[in-house]
C-alpha cells in the first residue's frame, strides 16, 4: 500500500484477511447491512462491536456482547470505549482469533457493496461506482462541502454518511466524515470555480486532434490532445453558437444525448466513461466545484460545458 494509499485498515491475523474501516465500523455475526465486518462465528454477538474513528484515532467500543470485546487481551466493559494504537490486536469474542490495526490512517470517502466486496474510494472529490472504468453512477462534492450522487441518467441526490443507494441492482452504503463537509467547504472558499476558467480548443484541421489549454486561478494548465477533449469541444461549439444567438446564459449550450448518441465515441456507455475522465482530469487545476465541468439535466437529458469562457483556434 502506497502513501497515497493509506487508509484505516485491520487484517485477521490467523488468514492475512484485510477489510479498509469505514467512519463507523459495525462489526457482529448479523448479516449485512447491520454488520459491516460480517464474522459467521458462534462467539460473536449479532451486533458485537463497533470501530469508530474520533478524530485523532481509531476507538473499539463494545456493544454488549454475550463473549465481549478484548484489546491487546484486556476486556472491555459494555459500553466501554478503548483508543487503538498502530498494531493493537483486537479480538471479537475470543482471545485466539484477533484483528491487527496494520493502518491507523483516517477513513477515506467510499462507496461498499453492502454484499461484499473490496470498497471504491474517492480520487480527489470524485467517486465512480461501480469504478472509473464503469461509472455508471458519480459521487461528487459540492461547492457546499455535501455530497451529491449523480445517476447515469442524470438524476441527483444528497448522501450522507451510511445512506444506502442502489447502482444497476447491486445496494451500496456510502461512507464519510460528517465533520468533512464543512471542514471542506471553510478551506474551498478561495479556491476558483468551472464558470471561472477559461478553455482554449486547438481543433486540427480534420478534427483528428483537439487540444485544450485551461486557465484557471491566474494558471494555465495544458490538457494536451485527449480523446475525450472531442466530447468537450462539441459542447463548446454548442455554447458559443447560443451565445451568438443571444440566449440567456441559463439556456446557452445545452445539448440533446440522443443528438450526440449517433456517434459512437459519445454513445453511452461511452459518454459516462468520458465525462468521469474529464471530471478526474479538471481535479488537477483545483477548482472547488470539479464535477461542473459537465452539467447535466434529467428530463429531458442533456449535457453543457459548465463555464462560458471558451475559444477555439485552428492548428
Amino acid at each position: 500500500m502506497t502513501l497515497g494509499d493509506s487508509r484505516g485498515t485491520i487484517q485477521e491475523a490467523a488468514t492475512g484477511r484485510t477489510c479498509t474501516i469505514e467512519p463507523d465500523y459495525i462489526v457482529g455475526r448479523a448479516p449485512p447491512p447491520a454488520t459491516c465486518l460480517h464474522i459467521n462465528e458462534p462467539y460473536v454477538s449479532g451486533v458485537h462491536a463497533t470501530l469508530r474513528w474520533v478524530g485523532d484515532g481509531w476507538v473499539a467500543r463494545d456493544l454488549g456482547s454475550r463473549n465481549g470485546t478484548y484489546v491487546e487481551g484486556e476486556r472491555l466493559a459494555s459500553g466501554e470505549e478503548k483508543k487503538l494504537a498502530l498494531g493493537a490486536r483486537v479480538g471479537f469474542g475470543s482471545l485466539s482469533d484477533v484483528w491487527v490495526l496494520i493502518d491507523d490512517s483516517p477513513p477515506k470517502v467510499m462507496a461498499v457493496p453492502v454484499a461484499g466486496g473490496e470498497p471504491v474510494l474517492t480520487e480527489g472529490d470524485l467517486l465512480a461506482v461501480p469504478s472509473s472504468e464503469h461509472p455508471h453512477a458519480t459521487i461528487y462534492r459540492s461547492t457546499s462541502g455535501t455530497w451529491i450522487l449523480e445517476q447515469a441518467a442524470g438524476s441527483t441526490v444528497g448522501v450522507r454518511n451510511r445512506e444506502m443507494f442502489e447502482v444497476d441492482g447491486i445496494l451500496w452504503r456510502f461512507c464519510c466524515l460528517d465533520t468533512l463537509s464543512s471542514t471542506v467547504a471553510a478551506g474551498g472558499a478561495s479556491r476558483p470555480t468551472i464558470r471561472q476558467a477559461h478553455l482554449e480548443f486547438g481543433v486540427s484541421r480534420d478534427e483528428e486532434f483537439v487540444q485544450l489549454q485551461v486557465t484557471s486561478g491566474g494558471k494555465k494548465h495544458d490538457f494536451g490532445s485527449r480523446v475525450h477533449n472531442y466530447l468537450l469541444l462539441t459542447l463548446a461549439r454548442r455554447r458559443l453558437e447560443d451565445s451568438r444567438e443571444g440566449l440567456a446564459e441559463s439556456a446557452c449550450g445545452w445539448v440533446d444525448q440522443e443528438d450526440i448518441a449517433h456517434d459512437p465515441s459519445m454513445a453511452p456507455p461511452r459518454l459516462n466513461i468520458d465525462i468521469f475522465r474529464i471530471r478526474r482530469q479538471f481535479e488537477a487545476i483545483e477548482v472547488i466545484d470539479t464535477a461542473n465541468i459537465i452539467e447535466k439535466r434529467q428530463r429531458p437529458a442533456q449535457l453543457r460545458i459548465g463555464t462560458g469562457n471558451l475559444r477555439v483556434v485552428a492548428l
